[in-house]
C-alpha cells in the first residue's frame, strides 16, 4: 500500500500537501492508496513492511533531531519506503540509517542558520534605512496585566478587600494581584 502523510503542524495547509503528494506519486509512477494525517510525530501503526510512504518535505517525519532520527530507524528498519516531495528524495533498501539520520540533522541545521541569516540581513537592512531596532529609549520592557489597575488594586487592598475578591472584581488572576501588591511595595 502506498501512503501519503499530511502533517497537520506545518505552515502549508493540507489541501496543497495533498496536491504535492498526488503531483509526486504520479511522477514516479506510484498511486496513493491512502493519506493519513497526524499533529505532532507520524503514526506508523497501519504501514507495514514493504509498503511506502509519501511525506510532503522529510523534516515532517520528526520535529526534533531524535524523533526524527527514531522515525528514519522504523522505516528503514521494517523495510518501509519512504519520499519526500520537496526534496525529490526516495529512501529505498541500501541506505545506511546513520548516514541518512546525520545527513537529515546537517540539512536543518544549514536550512535555520540561513533562516537566522536572512533574519539578521533584514534587521541590519532596517537599521541602515534609520529606522527603529528593538523597543524605543525610556519605554517599559515589560508590560504587565494589572499594569492599567495599579492604583485601584492598592487601593481595594489598603480598604481591607481580599487578594481573591481584587482578582474577581477586575477579571485578574490572584498570582497577577499579589504581584501588582508587591511591586507597589504593599505587601
Amino acid at each position: 500500500m502506498i501512503y501519503g502523510m499530511i502533517f497537520l503542524g506545518h505552515r502549508t495547509n493540507a489541501p496543497t500537501q495533498r496536491r504535492a503528494i498526488a503531483a509526486f506519486a504520479k511522477k514516479i509512477g506510484l498511486k496513493i492508496d491512502k493519506y493519513l494525517s497526524y499533529d505532532d510525530a507520524p503514526d506508523f501503526a497501519t504501514v507495514r513492511p514493504g509498503d511506502s510512504v509519501i511525506f510532503y518535505a522529510w523534516y515532517c517525519v520528526g520535529k526534533t533531531r531524535p524523533q526524527l532520527k527514531r522515525a528514519i530507524r522504523y522505516l528503514l528498519e521494517n523495510k518501509i519506503h519512504f519520499y519526500s516531495t520537496l526534496s525529490d528524495f526516495c529512501a529505498d533498501d541500501g541506505f545506511d540509517f546513520e548516514q541518512l539520520a546525520r545527513a537529515f540533522g546537517l540539512y536543518e541545521d544549514i536550512r535555520f542558520s540561513f533562516i537566522s541569516d536572512k533574519n539578521l540581513d533584514a534587521a541590519n537592512r532596517r537599521i541602515a534605512m534609520g529606522r527603529q531596532s528593538g523597543r524605543h529609549i525610556g519605554t517599559k520592557n515589560k508590560t504587565h496585566v494589572w499594569d492599567n489597575f495599579a492604583p485601584r488594586i492598592v487601593s481595594m487592598h489598603r480598604a481591607g478587600v481580599s487578594m481573591y475578591r481584587i482578582a474577581h472584581d477586575l477579571n485578574l488572576t490572584a498570582p497577577a494581584v499579589k504581584r501588582c501588591l508587591v511591586a507597589n511595595n504593599v505587601i
